[in-house]
Parts: C-alpha cells; sequence; structure tokens
C-alpha cells in the first residue's frame, strides 16, 4: 500500500465575492488517519472542505492520489471522495434506504439498478450507522439527529477512500456524538482518509489522530491533540480560558470561561 497522502493541497487560496476565505494553504490527508479540523466561527473550514472536494474554484494545486484534481471528471471524482455537508437538508420523501443508495450513483449509469456489490455496500451503511430499522421510513419524517446518521450513511455507502465530513456530529445527542466518531476512526483506520470538522474540542481531542486548526483562513496548527490543543492556543484562537485534563483516552480540554 503506497504512503503517498491521497488527497493533497499546496498553496490553496480561496476568494468569495473579493474576499480572501482560505489563505494558502498547504495539507495532505494520509491513509488511515482521523484528521479533526478545528476553527472558529468564520475560519474558512467549510470552504477549505469544499474546495478539497472540488466544489469551489481555487487557486493552488490539489491531486488526489497524485493526479491534479481539476483534471478529474465530476463522476469519477466522486468515486473517490465523499463529502458530507453539513446541514442534512432532505427536500424529497423518499425512504431511507432510497437515500443511502443514492451514494452508490457515482458507481452506476444513473438509471441503472442497484447491483449486488451496491445492496452490500447500502446495508452494510445502514448497519454501521444503526438506522437499519428506518429502512422503509420517509426521510423526511425524521428528527435532524436521525437525517444526520442518514447523510453519513449515504456518505458511507459510496466506499470512498476519502471522506470529507462537515460537521458530522452536529444535532447529534451525545452518545450519537460518539458513534458518529467511532464510525470516522473506523473509517479512517480500515485504510480510509478522513477529514472532519469538529467544534467540540473534546470530541476532537478523544478521537483525532491528527488535529489541524484554522483562524482567519490559514492553518495555524498541525499535529496531535497535545500538541494543538494547548490552553495558551485555544485562549489564543478561539478567546476561552481552558484546562486540560489527562484521562484514560488522553488529554482532554476543559473549557473553563470566555476571555
Amino acid at each position: 500500500m503506497s504512503d503517498e497522502p491521497l488527497l493533497r493541497a499546496a498553496d490553496l487560496s480561496v476568494s468569495l465575492t473579493g474576499t480572501i476565505i482560505v489563505d494558502r494553504i498547504s495539507l495532505a490527508l494520509e491513509r488511515g488517519k482521523l484528521t479533526v479540523l478545528v476553527g472558529p466561527n468564520g475560519a474558512g473550514k467549510t470552504t477549505l472542505m469544499r474546495a478539497l472536494a472540488g466544489l469551489l474554484p481555487a487557486e493552488g494545486r490539489i491531486e488526489l492520489q497524485g493526479r491534479p484534481l481539476r483534471e478529474i471528471s465530476a463522476r469519477e471524482r466522486a468515486r473517490h471522495i465523499a463529502y458530507l455537508p453539513q446541514g442534512h437538508v432532505f427536500h424529497w420523501p423518499m425512504s431511507v434506504a432510497a437515500v443511502v443508495a443514492l451514494g452508490r450513483h457515482p458507481h452506476a449509469d444513473a438509471f441503472a439498478p442497484l447491483s449486488d456489490a451496491d445492496r452490500v455496500a447500502v446495508g452494510r451503511a445502514l448497519v454501521a450507522t444503526a438506522i437499519e430499522p428506518w429502512a422503509a421510513r420517509t426521510v423526511t419524517t425524521l428528527s435532524g439527529g436521525e437525517r444526520a446518521r442518514v447523510a453519513l450513511a449515504r456518505a458511507l455507502a459510496t466506499q470512498a477512500p476519502i471522506l470529507l465530513a462537515d460537521e458530522p456530529t452536529m444535532s447529534l445527542d451525545p452518545r450519537h456524538q460518539l458513534v458518529v466518531m467511532e464510525l470516522l476512526a473506523r473509517a479512517a483506520h480500515d485504510g480510509g482518509a478522513v477529514l472532519a470538522v469538529v467544534h467540540d474540542l473534546a470530541l476532537a481531542a478523544r478521537f483525532a489522530d491528527r488535529i489541524v486548526m484554522m483562524e482567519r483562513g490559514r492553518l495555524v496548527a498541525d499535529g496531535s491533540a497535545r500538541e494543538v490543543l494547548t490552553p495558551q492556543r485555544i485562549a489564543d484562537v478561539f478567546a476561552v480560558e481552558a484546562t486540560i485534563t489527562d484521562s484514560a483516552v488522553g488529554p482532554i480540554p476543559i473549557l473553563q470561561r470566555p476571555i
């Protein structure tokens, strides 16, 4: 198995309506690692994720397994990069199973029936996210947290080697936040590369193999939780006083008060 990063960005910049949102970021996503992206609101995290997925024009260079991303068709790109946006909005009254099956579209013709491999992938995604009992339910009848798990299942069903997840724990109760983070870690440790935006610094510290921190469009830290989530850096970037508690799962930041 190659040690080459699955996805690499070099000097990546994105401007929206004349404002620089992402400023000369270089980042490589490695196979086998859950990388968590943290930063305050407005730091540019979502814009960076969308640029890495090929959904926004950007200056600089993005390579998918050594190939320039801009030279790869949208269909092929979707087979390699599963993008889970924040929000989990479903407009059509489809069944949960049908929504999850949409994750298989990059692998087949638009109107082709599901293959045996597709059905296996969908079934595994339903089981992994614990939504198999809802397979026949209409997705628009689900709660926000339940829809979040359906959206994650759709992304997992793609079986792409790269998963970009923007706030995948948003709207979830504490138990399902842990379930989702465990799923993302498993997807990475099974050989994928996962980048997830997470606002809860304790969750990030507990599950991330690597944490990258953004502020005002730039990367300001990159390393382990112990290296990145220091009290001084949390104060500087988030304007929050924090202490670090060593636990059985590693160092956990405890937020004390705003500064």
